[in-house]
């Protein structure tokens, strides 16, 4: 189990006064939100009769992370890190649609979805997972804008 404080240090950033640093993050292989973003399984992705995409593996996420969305609204950004002792995780950027990108991370590893400033730190399990952007309906239908 990582902090939320351990997870933030992978992007070198101080913890905002307003969340609690020694806070666990789970890590979960079911569906998820952080602010604008969902991280859904893709075994739970796409619905009976809907074919899904077959998306490459993608490449190794650098130490430093890979920047997935920046904030519209306030400017902060979700980033995606390798957790402690997981060498495997691999991305691949997609834009296609709602379809942000696709993660996978190997057996006994982990990934941390970290929000700079806002919603903290999302911890993903093992498994694929596409990382899709949020609608709403208001006037319109938009993305929603975190």
């Amino acid at each position: 189990m990582m902090t939320y404080g351990e997870a933030l240090a992978l992007s070198h950033i101080s913890i905002p006064e307003h969340l609690e640093a020694e806070a666990e993050v789970p890590v979960l292989t079911r569906p998820q939100a952080q602010g604008d973003l969902m991280i859904v399984p893709l075994a739970l992705a796409y619905g009976e009769g809907e074919r899904a995409p077959t998306w490459p593996r993608g490449a190794v996420v650098p130490p430093g992370g890979v920047q997935v969305v920046h904030g519209e609204a306030t400017g902060n950004t979700h980033w995606l890190h390798a957790g402690f002792s997981s060498p495997g995780v691999t991305w691949h950027r997609a834009d296609a649609g709602l379809v942000v990108g696709i993660v996978t991370v190997p057996a006994g590893q982990t990934a941390m979805l970290v929000h700079t400033d806002e919603h903290g730190a999302n911890g993903i399990g093992e498994g694929r997972y596409e990382i899709r952007q949020k609608r709403e309906l208001a006037d319109e239908v938009r993305y929603v804008e975190d």
